[in-house]
């Protein structure tokens, strides 16, 4: 057939080609509405994508649609295009000749494969879990793309690594695009990069390690800036944006250009470092300002547009240059800024903007105009017209953000005030009839009366407010009165009942209730009604020490259903009460020795984490987070030191962390997979609970790791995206309390902001749906006392589960 308009008709391009089978053809029509309104789409056109692939989606029309459909089975070109003309009516030379840059560009990007090779195979890691790569062990697959894989691995003394591997049927290119990607790394020595550690060769494929960078990528991180309230929100971005210019600036200095600019490839730690990954694309600049790369390319929709046709073969071959990696910088800047892009999305080249970029109003910021200038110049269609260097585009921006930082921040946040007010509406009213229809069950602290008392006691307390304390009072004591009620403690709907939440439990049975009563009495100056609920608490509490209750393995130990929640219960009224009676404190204490006995004398004699049988569940609500909580809450009341061995469990705990972006999470059980992204970091069964473990563990003991832990739970609690709950229990309510935790242990006023967007969260997404409205830990209860507490941060704590002070401080006692 010879050569078409400079394509060589030659070598595997004359075998058979196919679409592997993981290549989806979809009508634009078809998409989500969302992506159609960002497109600049025609009728009857096509998105290809292939997940992984190192492109992103490309717009083809229905006859291109249709000719690469022909390759769903292995097929030479001329045979495709033979058949495609004879079905259409169409000319087959002149087919060939348009289709020369559709399927070249495939055939580039990975989409359109030799029938025969690797590359056929929908695209996946081999590796295996623990599998030796040099001196280091894989872990898990980070990103896998089809010509190279990158894994979390370890060194030999546990050092965190990353491992980038060609995949198999890698080509020549890919091994040079590595070992100039190692060259460039070595160049850089980590300073705005990965420090390269080693690179060799692993079952004939080459591979380089890198240090590993604990961060999320920077549309995750802009993502999160763009939840602070208000002047906050502005400041950070601004903050983020000057950070990845100077990165950009020095990666020039250094004479090196990233060739690969978009979102994932730029990488932010918990310490606000930015660091740039993946330099298969880089090229490097001479003293004299020769450029040399060994490939280009990039995602279309943050290249340049003198770029635009560049990757057509037969086309020019145009290498970067440090003005068009201005111009794709300058699209990361306003990404940050706006959440937006200036341009609709262009996923082909021959649709690159050649318009002003759109206004930052037209994605609701208004109050960044003279930033606004200074980015405009640097996304100019020409480079001419862009500044001398990212250098010089820093220094501008950080002189207009000083301009506009003087005036008002925008500040959409909403204040939750108005779902306070509903609350407590509905809680105070003077009619019996709101009590009548509560929904079963109506007594306990998590879901019934007694959590309304305690709402109404803290809002109390906060506003000073003595009629709001008496209606707390009001709905304590009809806590107790629905005590012989079959709905006050069993749900059918719920699944509670005591087989299945325990006879006992503090937060589902009516011993809660009696914790309750006695704080609200406590804080109305009624000594009497203090210790009858304190004896009554007493009572129930020790019947859980009789040795023929049940046994482990069906919630003795829970927080939630179990003797650990007891111990808290005991820790927070020996920390709460104003001053209770020697005789009423003793007894208090000596329970609280029992149960912390009986509770340790079983979780010692489990075997270790890593091997456990039986109880397996980490999270606070149902697991070893909440006992070993329970544990330091308890020694921190009394002013006693944890049992000896809790350190040695905590270790065993801090094992089983996984790192997740700037943070870690944990399995809802030992060896489990990865948790739902909802509850993973709840109160209940994620990170936001082991954000006040750590914590506290690093008040009693003082040890480094434990704050970090902390932090990096903390991050993964207010990383995660996606809708979830509002409330206590599961929701952005309860992973709120965590961050002020972390705000009052740390002293960083960033984590207060954080709370406040969470809280924010929390409001909107209460109001459009509770699995129980009036329940202090499943419904908008507990989200309105947050709220309230949000007054006064500092001494916000979560609703019957954190103590009051700085976490490891107590009123020493003893127990005579």
């Amino acid at each position: 057939m010879g050569d078409v308009a400079g394509w060589p008709m030659t070598g595997p391009l004359l075998g058979p080609l196919v679409l592997p089978p993981d290549v989806t053809i979809t009508p634009v029509a078809q998409l989500p509405a969302q992506l159609r309104g960002q497109l600049q789409q025609e009728p009857d056109e096509h998105c290809v994508t292939r997940p992984n692939a190192r492109t992103a989606s490309t717009i083809v029309d229905s006859a291109g649609a249709a000719l690469l459909g022909e390759f769903r089975q292995p097929t030479t070109i001329a045979d495709a295009v033979l058949a495609f003309s004879l079905a259409n009516g169409v000319d087959p030379a002149e087919t060939l000749e348009e289709a020369f840059a559709l399927l070249s560009g495939f055939i580039n990007d990975g989409v359109l494969v030799v029938a025969d090779s690797a590359l056929a195979a929908p695209i996946g890691t081999g590796l295996r879990p623990a599998e030796r790569i040099g001196g280091y062990t894989v872990h898990q697959p980070v990103q896998v793309l089809i010509d190279t894989e990158v894994h979390r691995g370890s060194a030999a003394d546990g050092t965190p690594v990353a491992v980038k591997l060609a995949r198999p049927g890698f080509g020549a290119q890919v091994r040079a695009q590595l070992e100039h990607e190692a060259s460039v790394l070595a160049r850089l020595a980590g300073v705005v990069s990965p420090a390269l550690l080693d690179a060799g060769e692993y079952d004939d494929r080459p591979y380089l390690v890198t240090a590993w960078i604990a961060g999320v990528d920077l549309h995750r991180a802009a993502t999160g800036v763009r939840r602070l309230p208000g002047s906050a929100r502005r400041d950070a971005l601004i903050d983020l944006a000057d950070r990845v210019l100077a990165t950009y600036a020095h990666l020039h200095s250094a004479g090196v250009l990233h060739g690969d600019v978009h979102p994932r490839n730029v990488l932010v730690t918990a310490d606000d470092r930015v660091t740039l990954v993946d330099f298969g694309l880089a090229a490097t600049v001479d003293a004299d300002g020769t450029v040399r790369a060994v490939a280009t390319g990039g995602v279309d929709l943050y290249r340049e547009p003198e770029l635009s046709g560049a990757r057509r073969p037969g086309g020019p071959t145009r290498l970067p240059s440090a003005a068009g990696e201005q111009y794709s910088v300058a699209r990361l800047v306003y990404l940050i800024l706006t959440g937006g892009q200036p341009h609709p999305p262009a996923l082909t080249d021959s649709r690159l903007p050649r318009r002003p970029p759109a206004p930052f109003a037209e994605h609701g910021v208004a109050d960044l105009p003279a930033v606004q200038r200074t980015v405009r110049r640097a996304l100019a269609d020409r480079p001419s017209r862009r500044y001398p260097s990212v250098a010089d585009f820093r220094t501008a921006l950080r002189t207009a953000a000083a301009r506009d930082r003087r005036a008002p921040a925008s500040d959409s946040s909403r204040s939750g005030q108005q779902l306070v007010d509903d609350v407590l509406a509905r809680l105070t009213r003077a009619d019996q009839r709101f009590e009548d229809d509560l929904v079963a069950p109506v007594a306990p602290v998590m879901n019934g009366a007694a959590g309304l008392g305690y709402a109404l006691l803290e809002i109390a307390a906060e506003r000073e407010d003595a009629e709001l304390l008496a209606g707390a009072d009001r709905w304590a004591t009809r806590a107790l009165l629905a005590s012989g009620d079959e709905r006050a403690y069993v749900s059918d709907e719920l699944e509670i009942n005591p087989g299945s939440v325990g006879e006992r439990s503090f937060y589902h049975s009516i011993t809660g209730v009696h914790a309750v009563q006695a704080l609200i009495a406590d804080a109305r100056g009624d000594e009497l009604g203090c210790r009858l609920a304190l004896a009554d608490y007493l009572a129930i509490a020790q019947s859980e020490l009789d040795p023929a209750r049940r046994g482990p393995g069906s919630g003795e130990f829970d927080l939630a259903f179990g003797r650990s929640g007891l111990l808290l219960g005991c820790a927070v009224l020996v920390q709460r009460l104003a001053d209770p009676a020697a005789t009423d404190l003793i007894n208090l204490v000596a329970l609280g020795d029992a149960l912390r006995d009986a509770l340790w004398r079983r979780l010692a004699q489990q075997p270790p984490l890593d091997r456990a049988a039986e109880l397996r569940t980490l999270g606070v609500a149902h697991g070893w987070a909440g006992y070993l909580y329970a544990l330091l809450c308890w020694s921190a009341a009394a002013g006693t030191a944890p049992p000896y061995g809790v350190a040695e469990r905590l270790a065993e705990l801090a094992a089983q962390a996984v790192p997740a972006g700037r943070g870690v999470y944990w399995a809802y059980q030992v060896g489990g997979p990865a948790p739902d992204p909802g509850l993973g970091t709840s109160w209940c069964n994620g990170t936001a609970g082991y954000v006040h473990l750590w914590n506290l563990a690093h008040g009693q003991y003082g040890e480094a790791a434990y704050a970090r832990l902390a932090r990096q739970a903390a991050w993964s609690t207010f990383d995660a995206a996606g809708a979830r709950a509002g409330d206590l229990c599961c929701g952005s309510a309860g992973r709120a309390y965590a961050l002020l935790c972390q705000y009052r242990h740390s002293g960083e006023p960033a984590w207060l902001n954080r709370a406040r967007a969470l809280t924010g969260e929390a409001v909107a997404e209460v109001r459009q749906w509770t699995m129980r409205r009036d329940s202090l830990y499943k419904g908008d209860v507990g989200t309105a006392v947050l709220v309230a507490q949000l007054a006064h941060p500092d001494h916000a704590r979560m609703p019957l589960f954190e103590l009051d002070g700085p976490a490891g401080c107590g009123r020493a006692v003893q127990s005579g």
